[in-house]
């Protein structure tokens, strides 16, 4: 196996692996076709990073195999398989004080001889992973003052500059908003335009979905379907890996098929519950909040933002603005009317960047006038704005903001403060 020329093929026979005594997948089998992007894609539990990990040859199967252009990674040595296979894990390591350059070459290891400098060939492969990936003048910049979407680049650039074949990613998009999601995604179908193989586990399906040339969806450690999104994304599907709160429908401009949160039952009137999410990190709590009979707000939310088409579906009260832009005062101001009727606002863990913080100062504004404010424990260590997300959650929580550890205790504290009503049978 070679780290130069064209895609790797990857074969998965029959694979079952087991962690600490649980079955993690149950033979699963997938074929993947060079210069090809692959989105493996599931709900949380579903196997996406062990199947990783597997084809990484980091793991060991309990039966069934993994071939990486016909090779066992597991019998191949250590540097060969670095340097036809790279590997970005979802929370990789970058000591403090590093640079984006310095982090870049750190790539070249699999081919640097002991003890030696490196060579004016990896000099240049650095180079043109740092051009490749848009990442040239952060060159000198630490890689803890970047963006989440900047950071995100170097790191794919550091796997770049191994030269592979095959590029194996978990979670690349997690805890980035919506514009750096659909970079991220654009890099990735690039690359593999150029011919490398990209295998990525997504937790959004619509991103998979408009950026992957094939889709494997798993659940419970099995593959419900594989292959491009109209024959993975169908309603029957979806809902046995999901659940019954999810919907399938096309999407009004590509046509392709796109997740929602499903309609709602005939619900009675409630407390009102406002909503502040995006990026994905909302869907569930709308649909549970509706589910539970509470009258529903959300925003500000972006136009074509996930948790904006599940509001919509759910058929909720919805403050939004344009796609990619800043929150602007209208909606600010529309926003805040909405929260400062509530009964409660539950703010979820948003991933917040420059165009979404004002929703922060919704929640504090709601705060001011005596709403109760509960907040998904996690929303301060999704801050993309050098801290002022943080900042502004600290001060909600000086303020009488209520923490919850994640949302089923959200939802616990708002039933406590303004009462749990029924869904209409």
């Amino acid at each position: 196996m070679s780290g130069a020329g064209a895609g790797l093929r990857v074969e998965v026979l029959g694979l079952t692996c087991r962690l600490g005594g649980i079955t993690a997948l149950d033979g699963v089998s997938l074929t993947i076709e060079p210069g090809t992007v692959v989105a493996v894609v599931g709900p949380n539990g579903a196997g996406k990073t062990t199947l990783l990990r597997a084809m990484a040859g980091a793991l060991g199967p309990e039966a069934g195999s993994v071939l990486v252009d016909g090779a066992n990674p597991r019998a191949l040595p250590v540097r060969t398989l670095a340097r036809a296979m790279a590997v970005l894990p979802q929370r990789p390591a970058t000591p403090a004080g590093v640079t984006a350059r310095e982090a870049v070459a750190w790539g070249r290891m699999p081919h640097l001889v002991r003890l030696a400098r490196p060579t004016r060939a990896d000099l240049e492969a650095v180079d043109a992973a740092m051009a490749q990936t848009g990442t040239l003048a952060l060159a000198a910049r630490p890689v803890e003052a970047l963006s989440g979407g900047e950071r995100q680049r170097v790191l794919i650039a550091r796997a770049l500059a191994q030269r592979p074949r095959l590029l194996l990613l978990d979670e690349p998009t997690a805890h980035l908003d919506m514009s750096a999601q659909v970079e991220i995604a654009g890099l990735l179908r690039g690359l593999a335009s150029g011919g490398l193989t990209v295998i990525a586990a997504l937790h959004d399906v619509n991103l998979a979905a408009a950026y992957a040339d094939r889709l494997a969806l798993l659940a419970r450690g099995r593959v419900l379907a594989a292959g491009p999104a109209a024959e993975v994304i169908r309603p029957e599907t979806i809902r046995q890996a999901y659940g019954d709160a999810v919907g399938v429908r096309a999407h009004p401009v590509t046509g392709r098929p796109y997740v929602v949160a499903a309609p709602p039952r005939a619900r009675q009137a409630g407390p009102r519950v406002h909503v502040i999410c995006g990026g994905g990190s909302g869907a569930e709590a709308l649909a549970r909040c509706v589910e539970a009979g509470y009258e529903v707000s959300a925003g500000v939310l972006h136009v074509v933002d996930t948790d904006d088409e599940a509001a919509r579906a759910l058929g909720v009260d919805l403050v939004e603005e344009a796609p990619f832009s800043p929150i602007g005062d209208r909606a600010f101001e529309d926003a805040s009317a909405a929260a400062g009727r509530a009964g409660a606002v539950l703010v979820t863990a948003v991933p917040f960047g420059p165009g979404n913080l004002r929703n922060l100062d919704v929640a504090a504004r709601a705060r001011a006038r005596g709403v109760p404010v509960v907040i998904v424990d996690g929303v301060g260590h999704r801050d993309f704005t050098g801290g002022l997300a943080a900042d502004a959650v600290a001060r909600l929580r000086a303020a009488g903001a209520v923490a919850a550890a994640d949302l089923d205790a959200a939802l616990r504290v708002i039933a406590d403060l303004v009462g749990a009503p029924r869904v209409a049978r």
